[in-house]
């Protein structure tokens, strides 16, 4: 294996895909770590605290803040009492966010096969699955290589 090659090409991948991720955003009035929280908040079957979405989508705690600020005055998400915990807060995705959500992530996908459009799907899933899984054994990340997505799962 080349490994040279392979890390600087990885790095210039990584350096487009946020380039393409932000010119996407900012056509829809948002900002990736905004679509990235309600990606997050779509796809799972509870509510979230502020803790476990900062380290999924990787985004420092004083960032985070104001990434879920701007979302809740969107109306896009919504801050609920913890009944586990008296003085926590757990992010919900509204109704609306889940609309948002939905339209520009199908234009996402639409962008997306457009880049994919050469690739075999097994062979280039297999190895993004691998490469999340050698980063997140070293930096100790949350555990997402087996992620799949999953159409459908209702709003709060």
């Amino acid at each position: 294996m080349d490994t040279t090659t392979l890390a600087l090409l990885l790095t210039r991948l990584g350096r487009l895909n946020e380039q393409f991720l932000a010119e996407h955003s900012r056509a829809h009035g948002t900002t990736p770590a905004e679509m990235q929280v309600l990606m997050l908040l779509h796809h799972r079957d509870e509510h979230l605290s502020p803790s476990a979405i900062a380290g999924f989508i990787v985004q420092t705690s004083g960032g985070l803040t104001a990434t879920l600020r701007r979302l809740e005055e969107a109306g896009w998400i919504e801050r609920l009492p913890d009944p586990a915990d008296g003085r926590g807060r757990l992010v919900a995705l509204t109704d609306e966010g889940a609309a948002f959500h939905d339209a520009v992530f199908a234009d996402l996908l639409d962008r997306y096969r457009l880049v994919f459009a050469d690739l075999h799907d097994d062979d280039a899933l297999d190895a993004v699955r691998d490469l999340m899984r050698g980063f997140e054994r070293l930096g100790g990340g949350s555990p997402s290589a087996d992620w799949t997505y999953r159409p459908s799962v209702t709003a709060s």
